[in-house]
């Protein structure tokens, strides 16, 4: 079995506190990841507003014990807390994940906006995002990225069609099985989409009969479940990489000690490309167990 790291930045402090806890463990364990980085605000205070907006936001927040997993810091940026900015205030930190052997993307600009209001902003607005993103990317890593993921997994018609027109190699905005071509109302779009198969750890420790004691082996079998040749696992740093690093770090020892294979997403599109075998698939926006509001979903 292979097994993709999407190591998803969401936050300031999971730049500065995750990372490091990432890089140290891949290193010793010889694996390599695919990091995505938002090189805008972190204005994650606002994300409380989620409470009003999406269905089941707030059971979530206790099932999963929000306060144990984001400083305090984190859940006022934006709001009471200035929104400082996230990958460009960590040049150094964003070129060790390239010259430690892992590939670096964009995980969006502004992420809290991207996830709450993308359905409502106009195409030169989306673009815009776009831009911002990449120009922040190039100032610090002297090249254009090669690969972008959607906050939250949230994509519209025009998002996608806005993505094509920036030529990155892939795009991880979706959740599914297999790499494909996403087809959204009957359009088709040119960027390869390269989706995470396997649940988070937040939406699984949601789920009735999953905590922090079991959580490891319950994702393991989720993994033999889907018996699939090839997984993409989205991981926080946040989440997996500060305040349940010790969880993570365990599961990852078990599963490189029972000869899982760990590959890039990049290696994933490279392989499909040349093979020319990822078919046009439908993608709709649905709910899946534990997430509070709609994600990409490949059809």
């Amino acid at each position: 079995m292979h097994l993709a790291l999407k190591v998803d930045v969401d936050t300031y402090d999971g730049m500065q506190d995750g990372i490091p806890n990432f890089l140290k463990l891949f290193k010793e364990l010889g694996i390599r990841a695919s990091f995505y980085v938002p090189f805008g605000p972190d204005a994650s205070g606002r994300a409380v507003f989620r409470v009003f907006r999406k269905k089941g936001f707030l059971k979530k927040m206790f099932r999963t014990n929000a306060l144990k997993l984001y400083s305090l810091k984190t859940m006022l940026r934006g709001t009471l807390l200035p929104a400082p900015m996230i990958g460009s205030s960590f040049p150094q930190l964003a070129q060790d994940i390239e010259r430690e052997g892992h590939e670096i993307g964009i995980h969006g600009y502004h992420h809290v906006e991207w996830q709450d209001h993308l359905p409502g902003m106009s195409e030169e607005k989306i673009r815009r995002h776009y831009e911002l993103g990449i120009s922040a990317f190039e100032k610090v890593m002297g090249k254009k990225p090669k690969a972008f993921a959607a906050p939250a997994w949230m994509i519209t018609s025009a998002s996608l069609g806005i993505q094509d027109s920036f030529g990155f190699k892939y795009a991880s905005d979706t959740r599914g099985k297999h790499p494909f071509y996403p087809v959204v109302g009957g359009k088709q779009f040119k960027t390869l989409q390269i989706p995470s198969t396997l649940p988070t750890m937040d939406e699984m420790l949601a789920w009735d009969g999953v905590n922090i004691e079991n959580f490891n082996a319950q994702l393991t079998l989720q993994m033999k479940a889907l018996s699939l040749s090839t997984h993409v696992h989205s991981i926080h740093t946040e989440v997996e990489g500060t305040a349940l690093f010790p969880v993570f770090s365990a599961w990852i020892r078990d599963l490189k000690r029972d000869g899982v294979e760990f590959v890039t997403l990049n290696e994933i599109a490279d392989e499909t490309l040349k093979n020319k075998n990822a078919p046009q698939t439908e993608v709709r926006m649905s709910n899946l167990p534990g997430r509070a509001g709609p994600v990409a979903v490949q059809i």
